[in-house]
């Protein structure tokens, strides 16, 4: 059966976690935008979320971790965060269900966002993977096509990321940078 065109909002999430190791590291922070199908923000807010962490939790964190989360001011944030994990994994589902009020339709979205699906498959994140589509859109393997396969000046062009690994810039420079390659590859506008 040929695949339709899907016109189904998508779900973008960044994760900042204590480190990239899921049986151990947890969540640190997370910023939520939806769009629909053409890239448009649903809602210019988002939801974003600091989790609260133990001094011992931050503690256990790796050196890169260490620095840049001390750096950027998100270990002290967990510090003194009073939002439990179960609280914002409540708060989120509620945010995707009132742009997204059908399970199963809305793909999650992002960069590398396999990364960030792995901590979400897990509790007490569970019940937002269960609400989403199973299958995913990576901006990073769009861009990996684009470095094997497009014109030079394509990449040229592309949007440049900050580099802040904080939810909230990471998940709006998704955005951009999928718009980029939607214009560049898939309606040609660009």
């Amino acid at each position: 059966m040929p695949e339709s065109r899907s016109k189904e909002p998508l779900v973008w999430i960044d994760c900042e976690m204590t480190g990239l190791d899921t049986s151990k590291d947890t969540v640190m922070s997370l910023a939520c935008f939806i769009t629909d199908f053409e890239l448009n923000l649903l809602d210019e807010e988002g939801y974003e979320a600091v989790i609260r962490h133990t001094q011992e939790q931050m503690d256990a964190m790796g050196d890169w971790c260490t620095q840049h989360h001390g750096a950027s001011g998100l270990t002290q944030a967990c510090l003194s965060s009073s939002t439990s994990p179960d609280q914002a994994a409540n708060e989120l589902l509620q945010y995707i269900q009132k742009y997204v009020p059908e399970r199963r339709r809305a793909l999650l979205s992002g960069n590398t966002v396999h990364a960030d699906r792995a901590f979400l498959a897990l509790d007490p994140w569970k019940p937002v993977i269960g609400y989403l589509h199973h299958r995913i859109l990576d901006v990073s393997a769009i861009k990996e096509a684009a470095r094997r396969w497009a014109q030079e000046d394509v990449l040229k062009k592309s949007p440049q990321k900050a580099g802040k690994h904080e939810a909230r810039a990471d998940i709006l420079e998704s955005i951009a940078e999928a718009k980029y390659y939607k214009d560049v590859f898939f309606t040609g506008t660009t």
